[in-house]
């Protein structure tokens, strides 16, 4: 008797024991039972107009309201790292001295070849900023018509003018002394002064030709004369309206030739130079814009959101966004190589996406934009 009740109150143990375990609450489905809830991640930030700053005791900002929220989900703790250039940012995340950086990075094959990248947390692109010029008078106007387009018009036309001027010359130099004289220089000249006449006045008094050549050759300066002087005009006066309101540069294809402020390791740094434009490097997009303000530079390439939030910053300068958006791009969190992280806070990403988290939590710092 004594072994069957022992077995018995043996057996009553397990199920009690069993009924306990299966009344606690399960574990919430997002927290992750990993290394990382053992110590606090160490994540490195840079203040970031429009994304993130930092003036008091913790940074502040959308991209650290999303990582708060990722981080609670990974239920982890964080102790933040503060570098003031993109440049450091970087190396704080290549050398593996932190667990991730917000950023926020965008998204490129240069980057992903010696960092990881999780999947994209905004979407955005580069803006130029450039001085807005408001002097007036006479000596602006004149240096207003000094353009490669005007330049190149009249270069062309010259050099067409001289090459018929030699065939009008050769054409009538031995019939038509008088008004083309037989000697090279002399004649040369008078042909292409000729010619000159012809397009801005439709002809020469003082001269003539007589050959069937030669006044094929003048009537199709006469016609041509008409098409070049209606283009030259249109083209001068485009010229000295655009530049007196805008400037010279007005979208990413006047980059070409141009000096253009850039912050170090940002994309826009390639995307100038690949468009021909000589980028200048500055640790900040603030130091950029001073530079720019300065006339150290002839424009300014940076992200849309922090070039607009930082040029709205200098209410009594003369720096304007002109353009549209150019190559676009997604911004998101950068992770040593081979990071444990990388997986989960993706699969966070994701969801904060498909439950409306991620949008939320843009549209209380940045508005809703359609």
């Amino acid at each position: 008797m004594t072994s069957h009740r022992g077995r018995a109150g043996l057996l009553g143990a397990w199920l009690c024991t069993g009924a306990m375990l299966t009344s606690l609450p399960a574990a919430p489905a997002d927290a992750q039972p990993t290394e990382h809830n053992a110590t606090p991640l160490v994540v490195g930030v840079m203040p970031m107009a429009a994304a993130l700053e930092w003036t008091g005791p913790r940074p502040t900002g959308v991209i650290v309201d999303v990582w708060d929220e990722m981080a609670g989900r990974l239920g982890v703790k964080t102790r933040f790292q503060r570098t003031d250039t993109l440049s450091g940012l970087l190396d704080m995340v290549t050398s593996g001295s932190v667990d991730v950086v917000l950023g926020p990075l965008a998204i490129t094959e240069e980057r992903e070849r010696v960092i990881d990248l999780t999947h994209p947390i905004f979407h955005s692109g580069l803006r130029i900023a450039i001085r807005q010029r408001t002097e007036t008078g006479f000596l602006p106007a004149i240096r207003s018509l000094i353009s490669w387009q005007l330049l190149g018009l009249l270069g062309g036309v010259l050099v067409l003018a001289v090459l018929s001027g030699h065939l009008l010359w050769w054409l009538e130099r031995w019939h038509n002394p008088h008004s083309f004289p037989a000697a090279y220089p002399r004649g040369v000249w008078e042909a292409v002064w000729w010619i000159a006449s012809t397009v801005v006045s439709g002809g020469c008094d003082d001269k003539h030709v007589d050959g069937a050549a030669s006044r094929a050759l003048a009537f199709a300066w006469m016609i041509g004369g008409i098409v070049l002087v209606a283009a030259f005009t249109s083209a001068l006066t485009a010229t000295m309206t655009a530049e007196r309101v805008t400037g010279t540069i007005r979208s990413a294809r006047d980059l070409a030739g141009r000096t253009v402020g850039c912050q170090k390791g940002a994309v826009s740094v390639a995307s100038v130079r690949q468009r021909g434009g000589r980028a200048e490097e500055y640790p900040t997009i603030r130091e950029a814009l001073d530079a720019l303000e300065l006339g150290m530079v002839e424009a300014v390439a940076a992200e849309s959101q922090s070039l607009m939030y930082t040029v709205n910053e200098r209410r009594e300068g003369n720096l304007r966004l002109v353009g549209p958006l150019f190559d676009s791009f997604d911004f998101g969190l950068g992770l040593p190589s081979n990071s444990p992280l990388r997986e989960d806070l993706n699969t966070i990403i994701l969801r904060m996406r498909e439950d409306g988290t991620m949008e939320r939590l843009k549209e209380q710092w940045l508005g809703r934009h359609d």
